[in-house]
């Protein structure tokens, strides 16, 4: 008997020691991966449903087909400018396509107090540049403008009506006129303003 107890207790021991045989199951997914799996499905079909389509979308440059026709131009009329696509190549590089700017690098355009202000002022700015100290929207900015005077008259006067009316902007159009009306009476300006407290409307 003792020996018959003695041989399980030792096969017992034995198969204690050795590792169960390897069998194959299903190991399901991490819950959390399933949940971020379901959470990227409902975004991808709420995005597609609100975004906007056939339509002026505030997701693309919110051209038209009419924007992309070639604008008809009568005999001994002055060419149509887009204000906004002159801004896009020769301002959004440091103004950003949102008017926003850079903070502390380059002011913004959105709400300040330069663009809404005094049309003169403005006009002067980009016809001669500006260098130096100036005070946008309560914050300091120390930077170069450069001159923008190669531009035509109706083209200033494009891309200065296009920054006073976008962005919440809402002052009044500057006409080519008023450009024409700066440039002559500050022709012998050949350096930029040194800063905002150098530049008045006639100066």
């Amino acid at each position: 008997m003792n020996n018959e107890a003695e041989k399980k207790r030792v096969a017992t021991a034995q198969r204690l020691r050795e590792n169960d045989d390897p069998n194959e199951s299903n190991r399901p997914l991490p819950w959390f991966l399933f949940m971020s799996l379901g959470a990227l499905a409902m975004w991808g079909a709420f995005y597609i449903y609100s975004t906007p389509s056939g339509d002026n979308s505030a997701y693309g440059d919110q051209r038209t087909v009419a924007d992309l026709r070639p604008a008809v131009v009568l005999a001994g009329a002055a060419p149509v400018v887009d204000g906004k696509q002159l801004f896009g190549g020769k301002c959004a590089a440091c103004h950003q396509a949102t008017g926003l700017g850079v903070a502390g690098v380059f002011p913004p355009l959105s709400g300040a107090e330069w663009v809404l202000g005094d049309e003169k002022i403005l006009s002067n700015i980009l016809l001669h540049g500006i260098n130096g100290e100036m005070i946008v929207k309560g914050n300091k900015y120390n930077g170069a403008m450069p001159a923008w005077n190669t531009l035509s008259d109706n083209e200033l006067a494009a891309v200065l009506t296009y920054i006073r009316s976008d962005w919440g902007n809402a002052a009044p159009p500057i006409k080519a006129e008023t450009i024409k009306s700066q440039r002559e009476l500050t022709k012998a300006r050949t350096e930029p303003y040194a800063g905002g407290a150098a530049i008045k409307p006639d100066s």
